[in-house]
């Protein structure tokens, strides 16, 4: 549920936000609409301003009215967001756009600028993902056995490999958000 807030401005976006601060924007029916989230609340707010001002906000996920058959619907993931989109009666979602200077438009640009390298790290991060998934999951259920009496067969790795794995794990999972590509088995 969306609740309409007081005006606020939206504040300019500082070098150190790019650490846990994501903007994205779209133009609609003539409007500037800016959706904003903070990756390290734990209430999950996003917040959505048009025209600089704060408009609304809502517990992700969250869907915010339009008008005109369109709203803006957003949703946070463990790593970035699963979804900020433009969604209108009749036509496809459109995906909002980083706005310059968060993590994601830098992610985008590095995207453009190299493509080949990109495309390498994103199957690389898919492929850490897949992997850690597979050798983690028994260690998991193992992990909380206590709880439910299941036992699986784990994976023997040594302790330096299970280490990396998580390494690379948040690694990969941060490059998906960063590029806005979720997946529920992978990325939740």
């Amino acid at each position: 549920m969306t609740t309409p807030i007081e005006t606020t401005t939206l504040r300019p976006l500082k070098p150190t936000d790019l650490l846990w601060r994501g903007l994205y924007g779209i133009s609609h029916g003539g409007m500037d609409y800016v959706v904003e989230v903070d990756f390290f609340d734990i209430g999950e707010k996003v917040r959505l301003y048009r025209d600089g001002a704060l408009a609304a906000e809502a517990k992700s996920p969250a869907t915010f009215a339009l008008g005109e058959g369109a709203s803006i619907r957003a949703a946070m993931a463990l790593y970035g967001m699963k979804a900020a989109e433009l969604v209108r009666e009749g036509s496809g979602p459109r995906q909002l756009v980083p706005l310059p200077g968060t993590a994601e438009a830098r992610r985008l640009g590095f995207e453009r600028a190299h493509p080949a390298l990109s495309a390498l790290m994103a199957a690389g991060a898919w492929l850490v993902l897949a992997v850690a998934l597979v050798t983690q999951a028994p260690n998991l259920i193992n992990g909380v056995s206590f709880w439910t009496g299941l036992e699986v067969p784990a994976f023997g790795l040594p302790a330096w490999l299970n280490g990396a794995l998580s390494v690379l794990g948040i690694l990969a999972g941060l490059d998906r958000g960063l590029r806005m590509k979720h997946s529920p088995l992978l990325d939740d």
